[in-house]
């Protein structure tokens, strides 16, 4: 829960130029070379990364709905391959936001299940801090 409402919220994780202040994994390795392409806030606006300990890859924009929901499309490069949806979903209520924040990718052989449940034990604490920093720079810079 994010005490902002959900349209500030939405705003804010559309701009890719500001997931680095909430990002669980460039506290891992800040030297991580970022780019963003695209118009920010749009469907097609892509965050890509390429860091030695993180890997390389781009998250994409492919689907909004203005103030409730956020589509993306995440590709790993390296060290492995590997797409999956990354979505964030936002509920009003009151005068806070439930955010939900969804990865979900396709298992399709016996070392993508063992990668994708050592991936999801291994990410979930990330997930968590992501949502919890989202959640500290909102509630500190809402007006």
């Amino acid at each position: 829960m994010i005490a902002a409402k959900d349209s500030v919220i939405y705003t804010y994780v559309t701009d890719f130029t500001k997931f680095n202040e909430w990002s669980p994994w460039l506290e891992m390795e800040p030297s991580t070379k970022t780019m963003i392409t695209g118009s920010i806030g749009q469907v097609g606006a892509t965050y890509s990364w390429d860091g030695k300990e993180l890997g390389s890859g781009n998250f994409k924009i492919t689907n909004l709905a203005p103030y409730s929901a956020v589509y993306e499309k995440l590709t790993f490069s390296t060290p492995f391959k590997a797409e999956a949806d990354n979505d964030l979903f936002f509920e009003q209520q009151g005068d806070s936001t439930k955010v939900t924040w969804i990865y979900d990718g396709e298992n399709k052989g016996i070392i993508d299940k063992w990668r994708g449940l050592t991936l999801n034990k291994m990410m979930s604490k990330d997930w968590e801090r992501g949502l919890q920093k989202l959640k500290a720079n909102i509630e500190k810079n809402k007006s």
